[in-house]
């Protein structure tokens, strides 16, 4: 979103100061100013891509720094003092460089939400818009508070994947090791007795020593041969087209397909429940909503939902003709607008959506390592078969 850039003065009088405003026209900017009680004297210009000067954020954890600052506001402890009491109690120097820059960014007159911003990736892409409408409505300890849920369940659940991986990976780590020491070390020496007996080779070294050798070459052929080909896609339709086509590819996958689309539609009603719940402006609630879905072909499936909501239609209405959208979430919305409680009926069934998702997460990776073991099984016996085969052979020459 284009950011608007002022000198202004208070209503009230007192210094001048410079402001920058998030908005998607300038009359919205000058809008959102005066909401402010402040009076431009002028204006500096537009920054479109959001490049101003950001403060000392480098890898701090926006989650650990929302839990700490939510229980102390919602304590009814300002926010000067609360970012205080996290510089002089937090254990993580980068936590504490933070807190510390944010609290200085207040003493020089700054709003907390336009200091929030400035951070880049170190919050979420919707972080800084809830602090916006919480400082606009007075309710700054409930968003935080609602912001520190969100991030817990998040971070729950990023957590499940990477915890439930570990195994499987492991176990398919291993077995890929076994398979390249058999086919280029044992396999070859083995080989090398009937080169040193002045036998040929039984057809069932001959298939060994095959699938050794290609493995061999295989070990730079591939990834030249992958390098090569990213590189002409690379030149011939650029990176744009390329993630186009990654994106698409994503959500056609048999199995992990559904999967993925249901995470980014998953971070997608929980971002519109929280900025619903918070009384975020809706047109500006599903702009910043589709921002958190990473997928291009899930995001371009909502390039219209914003015109048909200017156009007068209900949510409700505007999601149900989507192909990603979840079967019968539409019908709850509908019963949530009836009802005044669309925020909580979206974050209710993304919550249902991530335990589907562990779930089928969980069933995937139960499949996948006997899968592997089985693997792993078959080529080994494939092996000990050839190769007995081959000693049985030579006695039988003998």
């Amino acid at each position: 979103m284009p950011r608007f850039r002022y000198i202004a003065m208070p209503l009230s009088g007192g210094d001048r100061e410079e402001i920058v405003i998030e908005a998607d026209t300038p009359s919205e900017a000058l809008g959102k100013l005066r909401g402010r009680a402040m009076v431009p004297l002028s204006f500096l210009g537009e920054d479109g891509t959001g490049n101003d000067k950001r403060l000392f954020c480098a890898h701090a954890d926006g989650y650990e720094f929302t839990s700490q600052l939510a229980p102390l506001l919602s304590a009814n402890i300002p926010l000067e003092r609360a970012l205080a009491i996290i510089v002089e109690s937090a254990q993580d120097s980068r936590l504490r460089e933070l807190a510390s820059s944010l609290r200085q960014g207040l003493h020089e007159g700054k709003r907390f939400s336009d200091l929030i911003r400035s951070c880049g990736e170190t919050f979420p892409p919707f972080y800084a818009n809830l602090i916006e409408t919480g400082e606009e409505t007075g309710c700054l300890p409930e968003v935080a508070e609602e912001l520190r849920r969100f991030m817990a369940e998040s971070r729950e659940l990023k957590d499940f994947m990477i915890s439930s991986s570990i195994y499987p990976c492991v176990v398919l780590g291993v077995t890929v090791i076994v398979v390249i020491l058999l086919f280029t070390v044992f396999v070859p020496r083995f080989a090398n007795i009937f080169s040193d007996m002045g036998r040929s080779q039984p057809p069932s070294m001959v298939f060994l020593q095959t699938a050794s050798t290609i493995m061999l070459h295989a070990c730079w052929i591939v990834p030249l041969t992958l390098l090569g080909v990213w590189s002409y896609l690379r030149m011939r339709y650029g990176m744009a087209r390329i993630r186009y086509w990654r994106s698409l590819l994503a959500v056609r996958l048999p199995v992990f397909g559904p999967i993925i689309t249901e995470l980014e539609m998953g971070r997608f009603i929980r971002t519109l429940g929280i900025l619903i719940s918070n009384h975020v402006e809706i047109i500006r609630t599903v702009r910043i909503a589709v921002k958190v879905i990473n997928n291009q072909v899930i995001r371009g499936s909502f390039d219209r939902l914003e015109g048909r909501l200017r156009g007068g239609e209900k949510l409700s209405a505007a999601l149900s003709g989507n192909p990603f959208m979840p079967p019968g979430l539409a019908s709850r919305i509908r019963v949530g607008e009836e009802t005044g409680a669309v925020g909580m009926m979206l974050d209710r069934s993304a919550g249902h959506m991530e335990e589907g998702t562990r779930r089928k997460i969980k069933r995937i990776l139960s499949m996948f390592e006997p899968m592997v073991i089985v693997f792993l099984a078959v080529v080994v016996l494939v092996v000990v078969v050839s190769i007995f085969m081959a000693i049985m052979e030579i006695n039988s020459i003998e």
